[in-house]
């Protein structure tokens, strides 16, 4: 028979677990930080620097047209984010081994912070330097994987949130990109809202949701978001057009929410500037070849 243990003995256990336990959250709160001070702001900066840096090399190579990607995971509470943005570069560079590619990122829970910070200012410089360097033979891909809300996408850094980016503040920011051809990847809940706003002959967009709609598969550990992994990982997905990935992207999302009875549907939206109506009907593996 087990040996009992004695009130005493359940009151200091307690005493000691509430110490422990006090302690730790201390320690949480003494190791918050901030995106805008301290060494994680100067590591950030630097690791702009270098991404900036690569670019400009990278541009000087290659004077025929190119990729340029950047991808911006905001949200610190999930790594589905961070993965997105993984995912999309990787698809990138399998169109166009010599892409440029900016990457932002305010890391999760045990996420090496190797890449600068996905601030609102950050996400501003990286469009100006995009702006500068694509020319009307490149095409410019942009990914921001987040949580979202109604026309807002959230920011969150160390588990605290900071002003949301707005619809008007994102076409005010993407205004820089003139009229080159940019394809928008908007992994969040109630991205549509952000489709008729931001539409523009130049422009593909596709969003994860409806303007009234959650997405899902933002879960803490999730490996991405059910949108990009249904647009990003299918089959024979170079020999597809844009149009052709998000159709069965619809339908791959719409099949998976099904069975694990997720309620409403996230019902993904597209939309197609007139002036990149070809781009979108072309394969990925010809998308370099474009007059």
């Amino acid at each position: 028979m087990p040996k009992q243990i004695g009130n005493t003995t359940l009151w200091r256990m307690r005493i000691v677990f509430r110490t422990l336990l006090a302690l730790w959250v201390l320690v949480l709160v003494g190791c918050a930080t901030s995106p805008y001070e301290g060494e994680g702001k100067v590591k950030s900066d630097a690791l702009l620097r270098k991404q900036f840096e690569l670019a400009e090399q990278r541009r000087l190579t290659k004077p025929e047209g190119r990729l340029i990607f950047a991808g911006v995971a905001m949200h610190s509470q999930s790594k589905a984010f961070r993965s997105d943005v993984r995912l999309a570069e990787k698809t990138v560079l399998a169109i166009d081994p010599n892409a440029i590619i900016f990457k932002l990122d305010n890391p999760t829970l045990g996420q090496d912070a190797d890449w600068p910070y996905a601030t609102a200012e950050n996400f501003s410089l990286v469009l100006r330097q995009v702006g500068t360097m694509a020319r009307s033979v490149d095409k410019v891909v942009l990914l921001i994987s987040t949580h979202g809300n109604a026309a807002l996408l959230a920011i969150n850094f160390d588990g605290r949130n900071y002003p949301d980016i707005n619809v008007k503040w994102l076409n005010q920011s993407l205004a820089v990109l003139r009229d080159s051809p940019i394809l928008l990847l908007l992994s969040a809940c109630y991205s549509g809202s952000f489709v008729e706003p931001l539409s523009s002959p130049n422009r593909i967009i596709l969003t994860a949701a409806a303007k009234d709609r959650n997405s899902f598969g933002c879960q803490f550990h999730s490996t991405n978001t059910y949108f990009m992994d249904a647009l990003l990982n299918q089959p024979s997905m170079m020999s597809r057009s844009i149009v052709q990935m998000m159709e069965q992207a619809k339908v791959d999302v719409d099949q998976r929410e099904r069975k694990q009875k997720l309620s409403p549907p996230s019902l993904p939206q597209m939309s197609i500037g007139g002036a990149v109506k070809a781009w979108a009907d072309e394969p990925l593996n010809s998308w370099l070849n474009l007059e």
